[in-house]
């Protein structure tokens, strides 16, 4: 059986799952260059079309997930809004929409706009509006997706059936979870995010193999509360809301301490429910004006205490209520890792698993495994879906792009080449200190970079951090790096008593004395705690190598990990990729890039 997964609203993607097998999951951004791209991703499709030879009748089934789409997502808004747009939207539109019941049409408000990159969808079929808008709309909007998948892909229309936007998050997590490969274990699904399909979290149960989705509501706001304050905080509320969680624990209990109880008070958890205060109209401007006195820190500090808080309670309750103690945790909010940390250090958690991309990105395969649940039956589902231990599911480097990169003049009259397949060369390169741009197999899915598509650089060496920031990839000042870790060495740096999985940098831990030697520019600078990547030989092979010759270099059982990009550019695809953005620009400084074992190093010129 064959089928085709997409997603369709903002982080775009696609998959294909062949008899169980997840064969390719791919984001659209990595293809246009441009993040966070709303809309159907054709050429995500257009590239596992050609590469597995498809053809109409080949496919099975096709499954959207997200049933509703707001139109402006499908105007690529969450891809091309700048923090000045979205001010501007919330202070023109949203204030006097809201609070003076005026009538506002975004148009007026952005005459000009028009989308960066072209999209999958004909806009002059969608209205350029804040709502998803009539039931006659939404139908249209339905029958405008049918109809465009239709003519690119030719199947029949009884073929292309729709998921909801959190079952969707909800299937995914189970599925690429341990708690998938023992069938019988009991397992409560979580999910929370900005919104999806009129709901913003929603609470699952597996057990036996079944599947019953428990509570559904839209009373968690925690997604869109986060989101605003990052815009209060003068950053962009799709894309840095990281850097508000990675700003927090700066803030001293004095400056948060107001700013927290701002937030306690708005939401409160009761049961497996939360309330909202009935003063809480919007999430922008109620907390611009509680908080306008407030330091940037404080408000940091103080939201991520309030969502640690909150998230804890909901979760102990869920456990209790339903007499379980196996999490799976999905949606947007579970991308916050200091959350996450709370909530594995409690009593009332044995398992505990948050899948790589846990945020939109992931939902063209949610719905894939939702379309497989529903066609063949709980029983057959057991044993379908094929259990997965890295997250290496992107295109290989293709040849042409490679020739075409070593080819370049930039790289003749800048670079000598050396075949390095055992590795040893690149790793005598990193423990002299150098930084070097590691693109290597198949391309990572999701926000981390795991050893495929990073940078990489000696962890134990603190100047590394303000060099890789300062000559590649402009980050804020407070934001940690991260290390990729030997498995065998894990034990040994990260307190992780529960043994929670740590494949996909998903997690937060405290890190162990000697990890706080050996990896002080991969931790958080300010708490010393750690969001690891652990490497086996199983999971990736190449990248184990590395780290295997840099240790016996260097003692040192790992290394750091960061996304091979520049600020605001998603990861790379290819090596041109690095040609075109990174070596080109103005600030780019680098004398080692390693492509599919070749390491380029600069030419020191006299």
């Amino acid at each position: 059986m064959i089928i085709l997964g997409i997603n369709d609203t903002h982080d775009a993607s696609a998959c294909l799952i062949i008899d169980g097998e997840l064969k390719v999951a791919i984001q659209e951004e990595r293809f246009t260059r441009f993040k966070n791209i709303a809309s159907l991703p054709v050429n995500s499709i257009k590239y596992i079309l050609k590469k597995f030879k498809l053809k109409k009748n080949d496919i099975d089934l096709i499954c959207f997930a997200t049933k509703e789409l707001h139109n402006l997502n499908l105007w690529n808004i969450p891809g091309n809004f700048s923090t000045d747009d979205w001010r501007k939207l919330q202070e023109e539109y949203y204030y006097p929409t809201i609070y003076k019941k005026k009538n506002i049409k975004i148009r007026d408000l952005f005459p000009k706009y028009k989308p960066s990159v072209k999209l999958g969808y004909p806009l002059k079929k969608i209205p350029f509006s804040a709502s998803t808008g009539s039931r006659v709309q939404k139908n249209k909007l339905l029958k405008l997706r049918i109809d465009t998948i239709v003519k690119l892909t030719k199947i029949k229309k009884e073929k292309i059936k729709f998921y909801d936007h959190h079952l969707c998050h909800a299937m995914y997590g189970y599925y690429l979870s341990n708690n998938n490969n023992n069938k019988n274990k009991k397992t409560i699904i979580v999910t929370a995010d900005g919104g999806g399909d009129r709901c913003y979290n929603t609470i699952s149960l597996m057990d036996k193999g079944k599947f019953k989705v428990i509570y559904k509501g839209r009373d968690n706001l925690i997604g869109v509360i986060y989101e605003a304050i990052t815009l209060l905080l003068n950053m962009n509320p799709t894309r840095h809301a990281y850097k508000v969680m990675g700003l927090a624990p700066y803030a001293s209990e004095y400056q948060k301490k107001i700013a927290r109880k701002v937030f306690m008070d708005c939401l409160k958890v009761k049961g497996t429910k939360f309330v909202r205060s009935k003063n809480l109209i919007d999430y922008y401007h109620y907390f611009k004006e509680r908080l306008k006195y407030l330091r940037f820190d404080g408000i940091a500090g103080g939201l991520q205490d309030f969502v640690e808080i909150r998230l804890v309670e909901w979760f102990e309750n869920i456990s209790k209520k339903y007499n379980c103690k196996n999490f799976v945790f999905s949606g947007g909010v579970a991308n916050n890792i200091k959350a996450n940390k709370a909530l594995i250090e409690k009593k009332f958690i044995n398992s505990f698993f948050v899948p790589p991309g846990p945020g939109d990105e992931s939902l063209s395969i949610g719905a894939s495994f939702a379309g497989i649940y529903y066609l063949i039956g709980s029983k057959k589902m057991k044993n379908y879906i094929k259990p997965l231990h890295n997250a290496y599911w992107g295109d290989e480097i293709d040849e042409k792009n490679f020739e075409k990169f070593k080819s370049n003049n930039f790289f003749k009259n800048n670079f000598k080449i050396k075949k390095d397949l055992d590795l040893k060369i690149t790793a005598k390169a990193l423990a002299k200190g150098n930084i070097i741009f590691f693109c290597n197999g198949k391309m990572e899915f999701g926000q981390r970079a795991l050893g495929h598509r990073s940078i990489l650089s000696d962890p134990s060496k603190l100047a590394q951090v303000n060099k890789i920031n300062e000559t590649i990839k402009l980050r804020d000042f407070w934001m940690p790096f991260t290390p990729s870790i030997l498995s065998e060495d894990l034990k040994k740096y990260v307190i992780n008593e529960k043994n929670i999985d740590t494949n996909y940098m998903t997690m937060s831990f405290d890190s162990t004395i000697i990890a706080q030697k050996h990896f002080k520019a991969a931790i958080h600078p300010y708490d010393q705690t750690i969001r690891p990547q652990s490497v086996s030989k199983k999971t990736c092979p190449s990248y184990y190598k590395l780290i295997k010759e840099f240790k016996k270099i260097t003692g040192i059982g790992g290394l750091l990990n960061t996304s091979l990009n520049i600020h605001d550019k998603p990861i790379i695809r290819q090596p041109m990729d690095i040609l075109s953005e990174i070596l080109k620009s103005d600030f780019t400084k680098i004398n080692y890039i390693f492509v599919n074992g070749y390491l380029f190093e600069k030419i020191t010129k006299t």
